[in-house]
């Protein structure tokens, strides 16, 4: 699995034969890496240096460590964007505003390409979430279904880069949404404007319009993104500031 390389650029080395590994499926979800001792041997360096490489790939999420030093590939490779994202964030001091308008670009493409792949099953599974999402009674119940019905859509558009970058920035707003639907339920007594919304948008992917579904989505956030300045305007402040 590994190959030795130089000791000089031990972390370069170290850090593209893991990553090559992954991408080959020899190293998958889930599975065990070798214990330090025997990757060092393998690849001709110290356990040191394969020690940093291994802290960095689990500061990234990409690498699990559980007590006693095993060493595991994460298994929910999909989520692995949400630390480094975080950081990006909190290093710029970024607003909520500006993580939801990179969301909001993601999200317009990602129903545009869903329309041009939506299946059958895809019809199915959106029509059940839609279903639940206006039966439930219970807002957090209601919010967890959003971003589910959102998340389907990100998987149907079947571009995993949009879909691994769009999951990462509705993760670090995940709260903000939540406390967003809060607030338009307070307001109107209901979240009707955004329900109609999201059946609209549903039906535009399903029938596999698809440019009526990126025009969906794009007004779709634009509510959000209305109802967060609010937010901030209420509280006196010019922009929600992330926090992680």
């Amino acid at each position: 699995m590994f190959t030795k390389i130089t000791e000089e650029r031990a972390f370069d080395g170290i850090l593209v034969q893991i990553i090559e590994n992954i991408r080959r499926g020899e190293l998958k979800p889930g599975d065990t890496l070798p214990a330090e001792r025997v990757m060092a041997e393998s690849l001709g360096v110290s356990r040191p240096a394969v020690r940093e490489v291994l802290r960095a790939l689990e500061l990234m999420g990409i690498v699990t460590t559980v007590r006693g030093g095993a060493n595991y590939i994460t298994e929910n490779m999909d989520q692995w964007l949400s630390a480094p994202l975080a950081l990006l964030f909190q290093l710029n001091n970024s607003h909520v505003q500006q993580v939801q308008e990179l969301r909001s670009a993601l999200e317009q493409e990602a129903a545009l390409l869903a329309a041009g792949n939506c299946t059958e099953k895809d019809a199915l599974d959106l029509r059940s979430i839609l279903a639940q999402l206006e039966s439930a009674e219970d807002e957090k119940a209601r919010a967890g279904l959003d971003k589910e019905l959102h998340t389907k859509i990100g998987r149907i558009a079947g571009n995993p880069m949009i879909y691994n970058v769009l999951d990462a920035a509705a993760q670090l707003t995940e709260e903000i949404i939540s406390g967003t639907r809060a607030y338009i339920m307070q307001k109107h007594n209901s979240a009707l404007e955004v329900d109609d919304q999201h059946r609209r948008l549903v039906e535009a992917i399903i029938s596999g319009d698809r440019n009526q579904a990126e025009k969906l989505m794009r007004e779709h956030m634009e509510t959000i993104e209305k109802y967060i300045l609010e937010i901030a305007q209420q509280r006196g402040e010019n922009s929600l500031v992330f926090h992680r």
